[in-house]
């Protein structure tokens, strides 16, 4: 299965395979690829936004440069014209505002995954998740022999805090490594009135 996603000069493309995720993103600087497994992506989630700061560079250089040829033309013919160039440079610094990129940044040991905020944004998430919880489940998810009940018992709290446990699978994990209560020592409480002394 894949997803590709495209937003202006960005794009990113998510490949699942069974145990692992193949990333390629691409960009106006450069491209990158990886293959991550989904047990090393963590569950940790970021935001970023981009702009383009071409955009923002040239729109506020032509923006100085029409101000100084109104200025020019001001105080050359004693009449008041706005340069052409001041609505250029207003119109590239608009676009610059309002033309961004926003993305979902998942932290790896690779580098980082970043999911474009679009309509498929959601979905790739998703996947990714189920993914994870399933690897994590199939590679961690178990009963080893000589494991202490504290080992046990910290391993699927680890596992339900990553998401690869719901609360009730958790509860019944912990239930199989804590003894039944009629196993454990009753107390012996004294006789009414008799002294413990």
């Amino acid at each position: 299965m894949e997803i590709r996603q495209k937003k202006f000069s960005h794009s990113a493309s998510f490949g699942f395979e069974d145990d692992e995720l193949r990333y390629t993103q691409k960009d106006g600087s450069g491209s990158r690829s990886f293959t991550i497994p989904y047990v090393a992506i963590s569950r940790d989630r970021q935001t970023l936004e981009v702009r383009n700061d071409w955009l923002r560079n040239v729109g506020l250089l032509w923006i100085a440069l029409g101000v100084a040829l109104t200025a020019m033309a001001w105080f050359g013919e004693q009449a008041l014209r706005i340069s052409v160039w001041v609505w250029v440079g207003l119109a590239c610094y608009v676009a610059y505002r309002v033309r961004s990129t926003g993305f979902t940044i998942l932290p790896t040991e690779k580098g980082n995954l970043l999911v474009i905020d679009d309509k498929d944004g959601p979905r790739v998430l998703q996947e990714i998740e189920q993914r994870r919880a399933a690897a994590m489940r199939r590679e961690y998810d178990f009963f080893p022999e000589g494991d202490s009940p504290e080992q046990l018992a910290g391993r699927f709290r680890w596992l339900h805090r990553e998401g690869a446990l719901s609360e009730e699978e958790l509860q019944q994990r912990l239930a199989r490594i804590a003894p039944p209560e009629d196993e454990m020592a009753a107390p012996v409480l004294p006789s009414p009135g008799q002294r413990l002394n």
